[in-house]
Formats: structure tokens, sequence, C-alpha cells
């Protein structure tokens, strides 16, 4: 992505003059930043741009790097990583730190701790695995998404090339010393080896790609050993094909592949949802559109030495043309900045962290910064955003990029011995990049530390529990359950500022529930690691109730410990995340979910061979659409459920769910951010637009052995549900409730199990 050559082209050996100066792949370059750039600005999807790197990228990596391991006056592997590190990194550390106190000067102080962490992952190059374990799927522009979300490309392929570098050192070592040498000087068997190798980790790795993304595509889209073959295949074209003469016939087809090419490469974000198919075989049609372009532009017999293409198609003659050949050399720069500056911008124009009423939003096609500000404002705004990204990146290029490039091949040793940093820092170049290397440290150090820092100060201002607020000031849900008076001049509790994690239930720092990967019913702490039980409330009690189901049954542990040390009851979680008792939901992604069907059987046969005294805790209601739009329902998977449990002689406690907070159709809200970013408004949602107007377990589940509870009067209050309650911080995000909100439902809850008195009336919405 940067400059000349795809991120870095070792030249270690003579090469083919058509091989190391081919324009028209400058142009494919800069054809490649432009989709990216257009289609996350304007369109809001996955074009082939970054599929279309990664492919350039291993073109001009592997053939290099497996001449250099060969020659024994070579870089050492430590030489040839920091080779790349020193071109890749100064522009990095220049934008992610520029990004950050930009993001500071634009977020609330709730957005810091987690735009800290993204930052430092993404100068560690591990940006990819971070949004993977957070379970971040790639998300189009949006005022939550993260600001440094694109660099897991970045991260993915340094940490590609740093196991290729290894791995090719290694080979060399094994044959390269031993082996019969061509022409050369060459191992011929470890040149072989090395397309071997290359040619099976690339067939395992789209294997691997292939399987996955019917398992986990979040994973999938984020994993290297995924998009090890985007890489990969590039470089077995570089080996093979770049570079090499071809017979004449064909310049019969040059126009023809370039055209195809062209048309598949500019397709690829029209016509397929890259977010959900890369990198699986879909992937394979941008990748051979690029090929076909490279090819076009190869030489054939005949051509003119001197030139890639004495007679060259319009396509080949279009890429060498100015603009694409400056959008080339400022690809990498370009791609750095246009992300953080649609996002910040987007955040600024729009409406912060509100969380907005369901029916507006843009269509399924369109999610760029036009469905967020309109049409008109969005075209303005978003070409804005192009032209200064556009001028930071030739910016960036100039001042940054080209000076501190590493100019001529050091003297092979170990890279920091006194000879290599003698050399390094001779004459002004040296000092001047001494100088940037140690401004480059003190940045990265700053970065880093920045996220944990924040964290601690947030674990420092964490809420406390119900039993350190005093319910004159916090009534929480007594204020509309017994019109309890609110004190108007006391902060929100927990402090909305912290992190999410301050408001979590133990369960989640004891390790007991099952994660999104497994698929074991947890029954001891640390994710059954350890002889400590999952047990809440009464942990002494011979009677038990299990609180059954996903993280919408997780959240009201509080409750049910404060109930079961009432009631003299044990309260075992059965938990695992995105699931749900006796239905084998997909991923939020819509994405297939194995591992909540495994679990499911285990946790079923686990409740039917050790039957619970009190019953099951769990919710028998469900949004209408699996990313939480409303209205609430009954799935009949949940009445079969409840069905089977009745015939176990297993009471069952039936919970209705919450009212989740949408910030769009198919789009979640954050009622947590916007409540800390003092948006305005409740910061709710209307209650119709969650809510049926009818319970509907009532008619669904009668006849079983089963309680219903509803919540919803503590939520909801005239058509409204907010997102505080009697100075209380009623969700952590969305729809999940804070722990101190959940301890404080315990009454009524309490009520609606044991109370004999009738419930409150069900009241049809107005």
């Amino acid at each position: 992505m940067n400059g000349r050559e795809p991120f870095v082209q070792e030249r270690t050996a003579p090469v083919p003059r058509s091989a190391l100066r081919r324009t028209d792949i400058d142009g494919l370059r800069g054809l490649a930043i432009a989709l990216v750039v257009v289609f996350h600005v304007f369109v809001g999807r996955v074009s082939a741009g970054v599929d279309v790197f990664l492919l350039l990228g291993g073109i001009f990596f592997f053939s290099p790097q497996i001449r250099n391991a060969l020659n024994p006056a070579g870089l050492t592997v430590v030489q040839s990583f920091l080779r790349i590190f020193r071109r890749l990194y100064p522009a990095l550390v220049t934008v992610v730190g520029v990004s950050l106190i930009a993001a500071l000067v634009v977020y609330a102080p709730v957005r810091w701790s987690d735009a800290g962490m993204d930052a430092a992952a993404s100068l560690l190059y591990l940006q990819n695995l971070n949004l993977s374990a957070q379970g971040n799927d790639y998300a189009s522009i949006s005022t939550d998404v993260s600001v440094f979300q694109h660099i897991w490309s970045m991260s993915v392929q340094m940490q590609i090339y740093l196991g290729s570098l290894i791995v090719i050192a290694l080979v060399a070592v094994v044959f390269g010393r031993r082996s019969r040498r061509d022409d050369r000087g060459m191992s011929r068997a470890a040149t072989g080896t090395f397309a071997l190798l290359l040619g099976a980790a690339t067939l395992a790795s789209f294997v691997y790609a292939t399987w996955l993304g019917g398992h986990d595509q979040g994973a999938n889209y984020y994993s290297p050993l995924s998009r090890f073959w985007e890489i990969g295949l590039g470089g077995l074209f570089g080996i093979w094909l770049l570079g090499r003469v071809l017979p004449a016939v064909w310049a019969q087809f040059r126009l023809v592949a370039g055209v195809v090419g062209l048309a598949l490469i500019i397709g690829t974000g029209l016509f397929l949802d890259g977010a959900a198919q890369f990198p699986g075989p879909w992937t394979l049609v941008p990748l051979v559109g690029a090929v076909l372009v490279v090819l076009a532009g190869n030489p054939v017999e005949g051509d003119d030495a001197e030139s890639p293409a004495s007679s060259p198609s319009w396509v080949t003659t279009l890429l060498c043309t100015t603009p694409f050949q400056f959008l080339g050399r400022i690809a990498y720069s370009l791609y750095l900045w246009h992300w953080p500056a649609l996002v910040l911008v987007t955040y600024l124009m729009s409406d912060g962290a509100d969380v907005a009423e369901p029916g507006g939003g843009a269509g399924a096609f369109f999610n760029g910064i036009t469905a967020t500000l309109g049409n008109g404002e969005g075209v303005v705004v978003g070409t804005v955003v192009v032209v200064t990204s556009v001028l930071l990146a030739w910016a960036t290029y100039r001042l940054i990029e080209t000076p501190l490039r590493q100019r001529a091949k050091p003297a092979r040793s170990m890279a920091l011995s006194p000879a290599y940093v003698r050399q390094s820092v001779r004459g002004r170049r040296g000092i001047v990049g001494a100088v940037s290397a140690l401004v480059m440290v003190i940045a990265t150090v700053g970065v880093v530390s920045f996220g944990p820092v924040i964290e601690h100060r947030n674990e420092q201002a964490a809420a406390t529990d119900s039993d350190d607020v005093d319910p004159a000031d916090y009534p929480g849900p007594a204020a509309f359950l017994a019109d309890a008076p609110v004190p108007d001049d006391m902060p929100v509790q927990p402090d909305p500022a912290v992190g999410e994690e301050e408001m979590l239930p133990d369960t989640q720092p004891d390790g007991c529930f099952s994660g999104f990967a497994e698929s074991n019913v947890i029954l001891t702490q640390q994710f059954n690691s350890t002889d400590t039980p999952c047990a809440y409330g009464d942990v002494d009690s011979d009677r038990t109730m299990y609180l059954a189901g996903g993280s919408h049954s997780e959240h009201y542990l509080n409750a049910l410990e404060t109930i079961g040390e009432e009631q003299g009851i044990k309260i075992v979680p059965i938990l695992k995340m995105g699931c749900v008792l006796g239905m084998n939901l997909p991923h939020l992604s819509g994405a297939p979910y194995p591992e909540c069907a495994e679990w499911n059987d285990k946790a079923q046969q686990y409740i039917f061979e050790n039957p619970p005294t009190d019953g099951v805790f769990m919710p028998v209601t469900r949004p209408t659409m699996i990313e939480g739009d409303g209205p609430d329902m009954v799935p009949v998977e949940y009445i079969d459920m409840v069905q089977r449990l009745t015939d176990a002689g297993i009471h069952t406690w039936g919970v209705r769910d919450t009212p989740w907070h949408m910030a769009g159709p198919g789009v979640q809200g954050n009622a947590r951010l916007c409540v800390a970013e003092g948006v305005g408004g409740d910061c709710g949602i209307a209650e119709e637009a969650s809510m049926a107007p009818v319970n509907p377990a009532l008619e669904a589940y009668q006849g079983l052995d089963m309680t219903s509870l509803d919540l919803t009067p503590p939520l909801c209050r005239d058509g409204r549900c907010p997102a505080v309650v009697g100075n209380v911080l009623v969700y952590r995000d969305g729809q999940h409730f804070t722990s101190l909100f959940s301890s404080l439902l315990a009454p009524e809850i309490s009520r609606q199990m044991y109370d004999a008195s009738p419930a409150l009336p069900e009241t049809p919405l107005p």
C-alpha cells in the first residue's frame, strides 16, 4: 500500500527490469485504494481493494525474500523484518498518534478507554486479534465503530510476513547449504521446497478459510491463517508469472484480460458482501481480476525489452496515467488516514451516541456517510473527508515515508550490533533517522500506555453496588413502580463514563459462563478449571435454581442472588453467550453457530439428569428479528422447551425479555454511551417499538408449569423505556442491565415470583 511497492519490496538479486518497474501495478494499487476509500465513505461496504493489496503484497514479498535467504550475503531475518518495519511503522505511528489525540478531543471520556486500547493494538499489529476477541464483525461506518478498525489488514499482513520470514530462513538453513545450486548460485532443492511449501500453505489456508467462514465468519474475517492464502497466491503468481515473457499470441488477449480483470475488481463491492463472504472462495473473484490486470501488462515475445509492454492495452495505459500513479504512491498513507477521518467527522456531524427511533436509517446496500447524514450533507461531508485524507496522505508520504525509508542495503550482521547502529546514524540522514526513531519510541510508549491508564482510572471510579447507594437518592425501579421521589441533583449511578466491564455480573470475572467458542456446560469457576462451584445466593443450601440461557439470563444474576439469600436457594448459572435454552440460534450476524447447538444438548442433558428443586429461571420471549428489532414474540422452540421442563416436573420462571434499544433497523444502539455523552433526551426507545401491546407469553404458555414474570412496568412508563430510571443507569449497553439496576429489581422479581397477591394488571399500550 505504500509507494512503488505493495508495503515492501526487497531487491537482493538481479531480476528482470519488467518485474522491478511495473508502473501499471502502481496504478492498480491506486485503483485499489480509490475503491477502498469510495466504498468506505459513500457505500459502507467492503470493496475488493484490501484483497488486491494483499495479493500484490505477496507478489513482491515472497520471491525477493526467498532470494535474500538463499544469498550468503543476504540480510538476516531480523534485518529483513526491521527493513519492512522501518518502511511501514513511521507512517502508522504518526497516523495512530494523531488520530488518538483527535479522538480525545472529539469523544467524551466514556470512549477514551476503547480508543486507547484499539490504538495500542494497532501499533502492536494485533488489531485483527483484538477485534476478533471482542466479537466485533467488520462494520460499516457509524458513530460507534472503532477509529482504528481498518488497521486489522496491516496487522494481518505483518503477522503473515513475520511468520513467513522465519519459515523462509529455516528452510534456507536446512536446504540452502547442502544442495546443488543453479547457475545463479541458488539451491535448487531449497527453491523447489519453497514453492512446494508456499503452495501447500496457500491451499491449506484457502480450505481453512472456507471451513471457518461457515462456522465463525467474524473470526474468519480477521484471522491471519484465513487470510494467508491471499498473500500466498500473490507469492506463487510472483514466482511463476510476474515478469515472465509470455508467448506472442497473448498480445491478442491483453485487452480482454484487462477489461475482465477491472470488471471483476470493481464489481466485487457492488455484487458481493465481502464482510460476510471474504476471505472464502468468493474472494477469488477480485483476486483473479487483479491477476488478469497484471498479466495484461506482462511482456510478450517481440516486445521492447525496455518496456513492460510495447503495445499495451488501454487498461494498462490507463493505470499508467498520472492520477492512478499518484494514488499508487500515496496508497499506504491514504489507507491509514481515510478511516479515522471518516469516523471522527461522521461522529461530529451526527448526533453521536444518541439512540435513534427505529424506522430510520439506510437500506441494506448503502450504509456510508450518506446513510448517517442524508444524501445532500453526506455527499458534501464525504467529499471533504476524501480530499482531506488525500492531502494528509500526500504530506505523510513526502515528509514521513520517503525521508525515513532505508535506501541502502546494510551489511549482513546482527541488526542491533554496534556496526549496524553506527551505519544507521552516519551522516545527516542518519541523525534525522535517529531522532525520528526516538520520537517514535516516545509516541509508541505514550499510545500503548494510554488505554491501560484510562482503564485503571475507570476501575477506581467504578460504581458501587446496591448496598452503597442511598435508596432515597437512587430509587431506581421504585420510581416507576411506587412513584418514589427522584432527586434532581444526583449523578447517575453507576457512572456511565466507566467501562462496561465494571457493570457486569459476577459470572463474568468468575468465569462461570460458556463463551462463544466453547460448547461445554460451565459448572465451576474459571471455565471449569477450578474446583470452586459456580453458585450464588445461599451457596450452602440444598435447594437449587438454575439461571439458564445467554446474556439476557445472566443479567438477572444480581437480583436472583439477593432472592436466593432471602429464600434459602442456591442459584446455579448454566449460561452460554449468544445462546438460549431450547433454541439453536445463529450468531447475531446470521452466521451459523454450531457451538450453541452443542451446548444446548449438553445443558438440557445436565438439567434433566440433575433437576433443580426450585425450577429454571430464563427469558421466554425474544425480539422478532435476530438483530433485536421488535416487537417481542414467543418462538415455538421456547414453548417446546418449557413443555419438556413441565413434563420432567421442573417449574419454569419465565421472564419477559427486556426492551432492546435500537439505533435503526438491524442496528443496535448503546444507551450507556448516550447517557455518558449527554446527547439529550432520555436516551431510550418507544415501548411499542420493542414490546408487544400485551405480553405474548401469557397466551403462549397457557397450561404449562410456568410463572410468567414481566418487568416492563419498572422499565417503561408513558410509552417510553428510558436509559435512566430513578437516577440509576438501566443498561450497560443497549439491552443488558447494569448490575446495580439488576440488584434493585430484586424486590419486584421476588414479589412476582412468591407473593400470592395478584400481579400488576396487564394494560394494553395506548
